[in-house]
């Protein structure tokens, strides 16, 4: 566990953790987006998360002025340093695909071993009222543990105050190590769609969601 300390209040300006401190992104500041560009027009990190690198700063100011908006969308910063390094988000599942990806597996009988199909059910009953976590960091910070450190904040924010019964996630096949942050804190593999469809990358790739329901979090 880390030191992590979540504000109760519905929408809140900052997350802290040991090393990190999660925070809205600044729109119209310049210095920010600078910063968004340097690790967002990698492309290693664009594509595996669904979408194009930046081309530009000011492709960056405009992700912060029309993308990064969310009350749920942070900007990822080591504590006592402020600039962004990355980005973590609880998204509305409402209008989501990952819901169904999972109902195409109940029905085709391809859950992963181990997942009831029970149990899957009753988590897409809730599913329109539930949290889907997008997240990354940028490469000089990986293999840390700093991404676990945020994505343990957030599932605690899903649970303890936006009041989700599941927070879902995902990750391509051929990017396991998405998925082994998530599995370090309990998320399970659920299902697995072949050659899901990307829109704003106009790619398709095999893609693997994940859960947790708060039952599950709350005995981790």
């Amino acid at each position: 566990m880390t030191d992590a300390t979540v504000n109760t209040a519905p929408i809140t300006n900052t997350i802290t953790t040991e090393r990190l401190t999660l925070r809205h992104w600044r729109k119209g500041d310049a210095t920010e987006a600078q910063a968004l560009y340097r690790y967002a027009s990698d492309p290693d990190i664009g594509i595996r998360c669904g979408w194009m690198p930046h081309q530009s700063v000011e492709r960056s100011s405009e992700a912060i002025e029309k993308v990064l908006t969310g009350d749920e969308n942070y900007a990822i910063t080591l504590r006592g340093q402020d600039m962004p390094i990355g980005c973590i988000e609880l998204k509305k599942t409402e209008g989501s695909h990952g819901g169904q990806y999972v109902r195409e597996a109940i029905d085709g009988r391809r859950l992963m071993p181990g997942v009831d199909a029970d149990d899957m059910e009753r988590a897409l009953a809730g599913y329109g009222g539930d949290r889907t976590l997008g997240y990354w960091i940028g490469r000089p910070f990986w293999g840390q543990g700093l991404m676990s450190e945020a994505l343990e904040a957030m599932l605690a924010r899903s649970f303890d105050v936006l009041g989700a019964q599941t927070v879902w996630g995902g990750h391509y096949v051929e990017n396991p190590a998405s998925g082994k942050v998530m599995q370090h804190w309990g998320m399970r593999p659920i299902c697995r769609k072949d050659n899901a469809y990307f829109p704003l990358i106009d790619r398709h790739y095999d893609y693997i969601i994940l859960a947790i329901t708060k039952e599950q979090w709350e005995r981790r």
